[in-house]
């Protein structure tokens, strides 16, 4: 039975149907395993599931998500990770690993630290900027929301409730794009 965490078997049909966004092979389960070991916190299980189906798209593929964001393979993925905690890690981030002050906002969805090592990058733009599984959102947020991450902005926002909704949306507008070739 699906929840609405879940991205159904509908979604995934839909998306494998379209062989411009060039969907990878699923990852190997060691694979996943040593990327969530080294991220160190739990993965949702949405997540775990869109790896099991693909490992996100070749670089060549047409972006999936809002935006013009392909999706990164784990591997890419936790490669972006890894730069993000090296860079906060350095001693003249100091003052960027504060939290913003715009955090404690009672009604803040996401939280405006500039990096949060609970965020797991799903997808990345030309521009570099990041989609996160959220693992610490604000204080109205939802866990494992989907937030927009930039180096060149200091906002960060909520793009999607859930992983389900996102690829339910990506299927979405590829279902117009199949039907508009008809």
């Amino acid at each position: 039975m699906n929840t609405p965490h879940d991205i159904t078997p509908l979604v995934w049909r839909t998306l494998q149907q379209a062989p411009q966004v060039a969907l990878r092979s699923p990852v190997a389960e060691a694979t996943l395993q040593s990327a969530q070991n080294t991220f160190g916190h739990v993965w949702p299980d949405a997540l775990l599931d869109a790896y099991r189906h693909h490992n996100g798209q070749t670089p060549e593929g047409k972006p999936l998500f809002q935006d013009d964001y392909r999706w990164l393979s784990v591997q890419e993925a936790l490669q972006e990770w890894l730069v993000w905690q090296d860079t906060m890690a350095r001693p003249d981030m100091a003052e960027m690993r504060q939290t913003h002050e715009s955090c404690g906002a009672p009604n803040a969805q996401v939280r405006m630290d500039w990096w949060n090592e609970h965020w797991w990058p799903l997808a990345i733009s030309e521009n570099a900027d990041l989609l996160c599984v959220d693992g610490r959102p604000g204080p109205t947020g939802t866990l494992h929301q989907i937030i927009e991450v930039s180096s060149a902005h200091e906002s960060r926002s909520r793009a999607a409730i859930s992983i389900a909704v996102l690829f339910n949306n990506a299927a979405a507008d590829l279902a117009g794009d199949l039907s508009d070739q008809d």
